[in-house]
């Protein structure tokens, strides 16, 4: 295969095509740097194919970056959402890359998760289990994220029995209102039994008020 055509195109994009085709293909001028490139170059079927899997490895780890601009991600999470538009062998090496530069660590996203769904958003260990899932963190590491709260969980639930959904709680005699309340706190990841007690010394205190 020869390099009949290699020029600039747009931004740093560079157009190229070869001698026994009449396609045009485009590659970014780091790839042409990297595989020095030149017009009238004879290359293989087997470079070409290196040339084209650089190129797209270049176009994933850009696309993941930009992701991560926004929010955190896992392992499996950033490598299933690339996967959607690369090949398995290109989402490995990007995501393998990420993890290595640290731009992915599972560890420590787990205990950013951890935090900001009990401590933030104060939900039960329930839903932050359900939640930090959905984010393909493994069962281990949410484990190990969230074993520091395990002791903060109920004085957590009791402030938000005491602040947010206080309104519930505010005429003992209102049971439909109150089981609303405690429906509220369940669909927060605490269980029965915790919103049980929670709300039942609540209301003890505010009796005694």
């Amino acid at each position: 295969m020869r390099i009949t055509t290699l020029s600039p195109y747009k931004r740093n994009t560079w157009k190229i095509a070869f001698d026994d085709e009449e396609t045009l293909y485009f590659l970014n001028v780091s790839v042409v740097e990297k595989f020095s490139l030149q017009k009238e170059m004879e290359i293989s079927e087997q470079e070409w194919e290196r040339i084209c899997n650089a190129e797209l490895c270049r176009k994933a780890y850009s696309r993941a970056c930009y992701l991560l601009d926004y929010r955190g991600y896992s392992y499996q999470e950033m490598y299933h959402k690339l996967e959607k538009t690369y090949p398995s062998a290109v989402c490995f090496a990007v995501v393998n890359r990420l993890a290595k530069q640290g731009l992915i660590n599972d560890h420590r996203y787990a205990e950013q998760l951890a935090y900001r769904y009990i401590i933030v958003k104060g939900y039960g260990f329930r839903r932050a289990k359900q939640e930090m899932r959905r984010r393909e963190l493994l069962d281990a590491q949410i484990d190990e994220a969230l074993e520091p709260f395990a002791e903060r969980t109920l004085e957590i639930l009791a402030e938000r029995v005491a602040e947010k959904y206080a309104k519930y709680f505010a005429d003992a005699s209102d049971r439909q209102q109150i089981e609303k309340g405690k429906a509220a706190l369940v669909r927060q990841g605490y269980s029965f039994g915790e919103v049980n007690r929670a709300v039942k010394t609540y209301l003890e205190e505010q009796e005694k008020e």
